[in-house]
């Protein structure tokens, strides 16, 4: 005797003249999706670099200027936001960019670059 799910699979793989047309749960219901495969990260990158050990570091050192550097993903593979916000002054820029790349990154700062000056840059 084998399983429900086993039939299932065999109408699947066509071992049967029954199709998934022929069975109306299997119609209802969409197949599940799989989730993607999961990267380890090696976590003693993170050693020293929580945000407790930022605030912390910003409790001793309170008149350290700080800079926030984020990115703002829409749909994948869109266009892509980089945020820098100066916390002190509570000024944020946001740039916009064709795609989410380090090299995007880098022609934002190049652009600042040479906008601003050495000075004030």
């Amino acid at each position: 005797m084998h399983s429900e799910r086993t039939i299932y699979n065999y109408v699947d793989y066509g071992l049967f003249t029954a199709r998934n047309i022929d069975l109306p749960r299997k119609v209802v219901y969409r197949p599940r999706k799989k989730s993607a495969d999961h990267f380890k990260v090696d976590k003693s990158c993170r050693v020293g670099r929580t945000y407790e050990d930022f605030l912390n570091f910003l409790k001793e050192h309170p008149d350290t200027p700080v800079v926030e550097i984020d990115t703002v993903e829409g749909t994948k593979g869109g266009k892509v936001l980089l945020t820098i916000h100066f916390i002190g002054s509570q000024f944020m820029l946001a740039f916009i960019r064709d795609a989410n790349t380090s090299q995007s990154v880098i022609d934002v700062f190049e652009q600042l670059y040479l906008k601003l000056g050495l000075e004030v840059f």
